[in-house]
């Protein structure tokens, strides 16, 4: 069985994961069933190379919390609610803020036991991280990709842009000024921007803009939005609208808008040139001293490449993914699955 919270206030969305079922009657929360995934096979796991030992959240206990980027919460959440349903009686509480005010609350406030993250940790961080006591230990465990998207009424920009075309799109101030055969109708940018969007319009300047975002933000007729619901109804209502959202909120909502490549390249194929890598952050100490942190981590690393593409998120490599086991395996000091995994 499972609860889940969810309460928005403000830009952060806060949820919280409980295993005891009696919580659940007392608050007249609804319960959810979730079919148990079975763990995948052996055969199938040799596939992806280093093999974790299995885990069995029954046998753990405490209370985890989870915060960080926005970004990478649904996967966090999915992994969290398996956890749950795979018999961990704890509660485990999830935050969506952004990465940076969640690193202070891993490293500073030391409130958090696993940090969401859009980007790796910062010197600056590490140091706080430092200062602390907490030792940041970083898993990459998913890709996302930033999508260019127009409204679904438009129907004079193609399937695909060149990277100059893009530049010119997201700074010029007449469609007809990227292309004198478009309308000469101001082109309607629409931007994420404030706490919570992970760095998206960074990311997005960097790969099309020559790291300029200035550049993106002072371009003329040029809103942001806090929730991409609004990037949605901007769609509906403005056929000359413009904007890049995460590919996940796209996948959900690409009834209202249109998904543009970049030189000929969709989001979801390699060579894509707005993407970046998804991690977790945890505490070394924790892993080795807390069983339901090195559990969670654990469970985690097993699961995220499965979980991830139902949410529209991309796989890591097996030899990324496996990275990421040979840092969990060293930091507990099994010595003997290191052996087996000749690292």
């Amino acid at each position: 069985m499972m609860l889940l919270l969810t309460a928005c206030a403000g830009r952060s969305t806060t949820s919280q994961v409980s295993g005891d079922k009696s919580a659940k009657e007392d608050l007249g929360i609804q319960q959810v069933d979730r079919k148990l995934v079975k763990p995948p096979s052996t055969q199938d796991s040799a596939k992806q190379g280093i093999v974790l030992l299995e885990v069995t959240p029954v046998e753990l206990e405490g209370t985890l919390a989870i915060s960080g980027s926005p970004v990478v919460l649904p996967i966090s959440q999915a992994i969290a609610e398996r956890f749950i349903q795979d018999g961990y009686p704890g509660k485990i509480a999830l935050s969506g803020i952004d990465t940076k005010l969640g690193f202070k609350l891993f490293c500073e406030d030391k409130k958090a036991d696993i940090v969401n993250a859009v980007r790796p940790i910062t010197s600056e961080e590490s140091a706080a991280c430092a200062k602390s006591g907490v030792e940041p230990i970083g898993f990459q465990i998913a890709i996302d990709a930033v999508t260019v998207v127009v409204s679904s009424q438009n129907n004079f920009v193609p399937n695909s842009l060149t990277r100059d075309e893009m530049a010119k799109v997201f700074t010029l101030q007449k469609w007809s000024d990227v292309n004198p055969k478009w309308p000469q109708e101001p082109i309607e940018r629409i931007i994420p921007t404030g706490s919570g969007t992970g760095g998206s319009v960074d990311l997005f300047a960097r790969a099309i803009l020559q790291g300029n975002a200035s550049q993106l933000i002072n371009a003329p007729n040029t809103k942001s939005y806090d929730f991409v619901e609004q990037l949605h109804s901007e769609a509906l209502i403005e056929p000359y609208m413009v904007g890049f959202l995460e590919y996940s909120s796209y996948q959900q909502n690409r009834d209202k808008v249109r998904a543009i490549a970049i030189d000929r390249v969709n989001p979801f194929l390699p060579g894509y040139p707005i993407t970046r890598p998804l991690y977790i952050y945890a505490d070394a100490k924790a892993i080795r001293k807390r069983s339901e942190v090195e559990g969670f981590v654990n469970y985690y690393l097993t699961y995220a490449n499965e979980e991830s593409p139902s949410l529209g998120y991309f796989p890591v490599k097996p030899t990324v993914l496996n990275e990421s086991k040979t840092k969990f395996l060293q930091v507990k000091g099994n010595q003997q699955l290191l052996k087996e995994a000749g690292k």
